[in-house]
């Protein structure tokens, strides 16, 4: 029963990276593991619970917690500026990972951004908000203002996530097509990374407020 509930799981992961929950069936996903349907419904209760199991399964295993604690690292203006380097390149890269199961956690994340789903909570308060709030410490410890700091998170945040939701088909419009992806990929996370450096510099270590 087991290695039929990882079947399950393995075929569902694949398609809801791919599609997002409301555009995939059971009946696909059962066809896909090569299991009769019932089977979602004994291991699973429904399709949600399945979609929950596969989230915290991928998001547990592939969350990176070191992105979350950065800040534990500075001590001074050099630790400060490698340990925002780290968070810029760490989820720049962890949004676009493309094997094994952190590519399957980031297309959760992509379709979960675009098309939310009944446990989008659950995603943005267990997994996103840990990796949110560890960039936001770092920020405070060079910005003073609250709302400052809000504005500069916000900015990050959006400029990286805005590079790994765009559809495909608009690559020509935003990349250089003499560029491969994933080089014009980190050069957008180095433009970041030089945006903050040039926008701020280190205080002392204190906490977000």
């Amino acid at each position: 029963m087991d290695a039929t509930k990882d079947r399950i799981m393995s075929a569902a992961m694949r398609l809801f990276a791919g599609k997002g929950l409301k555009l995939v069936t059971v009946r696909e996903i059962c066809k896909a593991a090569k299991v009769n349907v019932a089977l979602v419904n004994y291991h699973f209760r429904n399709k949600n619970g399945l979609y929950q199991a596969c989230v915290e399964r991928l998001f547990h295993e592939n969350t990176g917690d070191e992105l979350c604690e950065l800040d534990a690292t500075v001590s001074d203006a050099r630790s400060w500026r490698a340990a925002v380097r780290c968070w810029i390149f760490g989820v720049s890269r962890a949004l676009r990972s493309t094997k094994g199961g952190a590519a399957l956690a980031a297309g959760f994340f992509r379709q979960e951004m675009v098309n939310p789903s009944p446990i989008c909570n659950l995603v943005r308060e267990r997994y996103v908000v840990p990796v949110h709030d560890g960039l936001l410490r770092l920020i405070a410890m060079a910005v003073d203002d609250v709302h400052e700091q809000r504005r500069w998170v916000d900015s990050i945040w959006s400029q990286l996530c805005a590079y790994v939701l765009r559809d495909s088909s608009w690559n020509p419009l935003f990349r250089p097509v003499d560029v491969e992806a994933d080089a014009w990929a980190d050069s957008v996370a180095d433009f970041v990374y030089r945006q903050i450096l040039t926008g701020m510099k280190y205080r002392a270590k204190r906490g977000a407020r």
